[in-house]
């Protein structure tokens, strides 16, 4: 699980989620001792359907959001309509073999542009641009293998 908190991402496995030192002391209101510094959250709103919610921590307001696999996938490969984040670089979202390249440094591209395929269990996965960018580096060929989380593309900073 990633929870993101004020655009800071924190990856949680489901051991150390299930590790956290959390209990509810009233409803709606937790204590969370974490290395030693205790916190003390309310929570404000819930969007469930979201996996959004607002909190109160240590009397500061945050906004935090649940991000699953799927979520991140989407978010790779430009598909997450949600995400207003401008990327320096895009990272392959899973294992894979990338099949063609679709741009080159220097190429301006829109949202939503395809930038390169990426096969995955037998299927073609198009990544696209997930905001407009000018492409920088490619970090990768056609033939190549990668790994989840592999550097692809570098954008232009803004």
């Amino acid at each position: 699980m990633i929870i993101e908190i004020e655009g800071r991402r924190i990856e949680l496995d489901p051991n150390e989620w299930n590790a956290l030192d959390c209990i509810e002391t009233h409803p709606g209101r937790y204590h969370l001792l974490d290395e030693g510094v205790s916190h003390h959250i309310t929570v404000l709103d819930a969007d469930l359907a979201n996996r959004r919610c607002t909190l109160k921590v240590d009397g500061e307001i945050r906004e935090v959001q649940f991000l699953r696999d799927v979520d991140l996938l989407l978010e790779n490969m430009g598909m997450n309509t949600t995400s207003s984040k401008t990327l320096s670089i895009l990272k392959a979202p899973m294992p894979g073999l990338v099949i063609a390249i679709h741009v080159m440094p220097g190429q301006i591209v829109v949202k939503g542009d395809p930038l390169l395929i990426l096969e995955a269990m037998k299927m073609e996965n198009t990544i696209k641009a997930p905001h407009p960018a000018n492409i920088k580096h490619i970090y990768v060929s056609a033939g190549q293998a990668v790994e989840k989380g592999a550097v692809l593309i570098e954008f232009e900073p803004d």
